[in-house]
């Protein structure tokens, strides 16, 4: 009985370990609906909110020095690396399509963040 309490526990730490952690949205972001939830694990979060606001993580940045700080974050990461793009369902989509051109240009790959339609 003792070695399979330590193979429990073993498996426990090892699931716990290699779980994947959900990323909150920065700010107030009202993401769209989708049925279909791709299962990646994005190096970083990119959000716009509504009043057109772009969070990296949890900081706040201009759109003007959005690129460069990507490259910077990005940089140690190899090649192509993943992106979530959280963006307003209310948001015109000028802002997406010019984060979706710097993933372009930097070859990120880019997925976008949705919650389940009900």
């Amino acid at each position: 009985m003792a070695g399979m309490t330590d193979i429990v526990f073993l498996l426990l730490i090892f699931f716990m370990i290699t779980s994947t952690l959900i990323v909150p949205a920065a700010g107030d972001v009202d993401l769209p609906e989708s049925n279909n939830q791709t299962q990646a694990n994005p190096v970083l979060v990119v959000s716009i909110n509504r009043e057109k606001a772009i969070f990296v993580d949890d900081q706040q940045y201009h759109l003007g020095e959005l690129e460069s700080i990507l490259r910077r974050k990005l940089e140690n990461y190899g090649e192509a690396p993943t992106i979530r793009l959280n963006a307003d369902r209310n948001l015109h989509m000028e802002e997406v399509f010019i984060v979706l051109d710097i993933a372009r240009r930097n070859r990120y790959r880019v997925i976008l963040g949705t919650k389940p339609s009900r």
